[in-house]
């Protein structure tokens, strides 16, 4: 069912407000009064949507997981190249979402996003390239590992670079290794 627009802006303001928040303290110091000066609404307006901060917060990281998921099985074994079926498109959500990320992956974020985001990507690997050994699920979680902190790089260094670079740039890592870089 489409949400009237003034129910969608007035969640996004809220989105809005609480990241600019998180960006100075973590989830557990912040209150519904604090969000709702910042965004200049009243508390009546906050409980219409949420029941506190750690409903919107858990509402929020819902949201990005299932917009991820949809993002990447929109993709799903399209091309035969793994920056077309899952590294561009994820770099380009992660784009869309930018401040959200920065967030959700500093230390006023919450560490159990983190732990969600690379079990995600973790099952997401598997579930298209298998487990038949643990020499290569060893390899998946140093790939993993490896792609969230070049996430985080990029996202935290003004994403000078495309989706479609940085796409390129972890798939050219990821399959031949840092060599050439260094």
């Amino acid at each position: 069912m489409a949400q009237d627009r003034r129910i969608r802006k007035t969640r996004k303001l809220l989105k809005q407000t609480l990241i600019s928040v998180m960006k100075e303290k973590s989830i557990k110091h912040i209150t519904v009064k604090e969000i709702c000066e910042k965004a200049d609404i009243n508390r009546g307006t906050f409980y219409l949507h949420y029941k506190d901060v750690y409903d919107m917060f858990e509402q929020l990281e819902t949201e990005f997981f299932n917009e991820l998921k949809a993002v990447l099985d929109s993709y799903h074994k399209k091309s035969i190249r793994l920056r077309d079926t899952h590294l561009e498109p994820l770099f380009s959500f992660l784009l869309e979402n930018k401040d959200f990320c920065i967030v959700m992956l500093s230390e006023h974020g919450d560490i159990s996003f983190t732990r969600q985001l690379l079990h995600y990507l973790y099952e997401r690997i598997v579930a298209v390239y298998g487990k038949n050994s643990s020499k290569l699920e060893h390899y998946y979680f140093f790939v993993i590992y490896g792609c969230v902190g070049l996430i985080s790089n990029w996202l935290n260094t003004d994403t000078k670079e495309t989706p479609s670079q940085m796409a390129e740039l972890a798939e050219d890592v990821i399959l031949n290794g840092i060599r050439k870089y260094l």
